[in-house]
């Protein structure tokens, strides 16, 4: 494998014709990159517990100093691996009947959890983020902040529709249909199966629906 030095470069020099900086921006994210690609793979191979600083380096084929110029732990090297993912993923429904969105932003929300790689870096990080404030902030601004955008445009469509109530609070909602999922995963270790999607739907929508009569 090509060792690439502490600036993401190698020995082959420049290339023709390519200013110093382009080439040193075009050898860093090239470096960039081949971090979070060897983050991602030993967290799917291994989980979080067995992810190394010196792990990652020799996977990717850098130098260590050139991972600590960048992240501080292997915490941080897994919550950039997790921020690139989201970026990508999304549990937004998009179906013309509220009852089945829900059903789908709950399975969909199930299946990254219980048998992605983005659900073993979140059972990694749960611990961190609770003692560090500052990769708290940010797994909120990044990750939590996803999800409740995807509610937000589930209720607004609901409403529109008239199958949802108005005034429903898209953060409650988020915690009420996305909480008991997290219970599972982190804490009790009861199944998430469709039966437990289907029940937890069913004992929420009539909260959340328009009431007649």
């Amino acid at each position: 494998m090509e060792m690439l030095n502490d600036d993401g470069g190698t020995a082959g020099g420049a290339i023709r014709g390519q200013t110093p900086e382009a080439g040193h921006a075009r050898r860093r994210a090239r470096s960039e990159q081949s971090i979070l690609d060897a983050t991602r793979e030993l967290l799917g191979e291994a989980g979080f517990g067995s992810l190394t600083v010196e792990g990652v380096a020799a996977r990717a084929g850098v130098a260590k100093t050139t991972i600590y110029r960048r992240y501080r732990s292997k915490t941080d090297l897994a919550l950039a691996v997790l921020l690139e993912m989201v970026d990508d993923v999304s549990t937004r429904p998009y179906v013309d009947d509220t009852g089945a969105e829900l059903m789908r932003l709950v399975d969909r929300t199930v299946q990254l959890m219980s048998s992605t790689v983005m659900g073993r870096i979140m059972k990694g990080l749960v611990s961190e983020v609770a003692a560090d404030p500052e990769l708290a902030r940010v797994y909120r601004e990044r990750v939590v902040s996803h999800r409740v955008a995807d509610v937000e445009a589930l209720v607004d469509r609901g409403v529109s529709r008239g199958e949802l109530r108005a005034g429903l609070d898209p953060e409650m909602v988020t915690d009420l249909l996305l909480g008991p999922i997290y219970y599972r995963f982190f804490l009790s270790g009861a199944p998430l199966d469709k039966r437990f999607g289907e029940r937890l739907v069913a004992t929420l929508l009539p909260a959340f629906t328009v009431q007649t009569g």
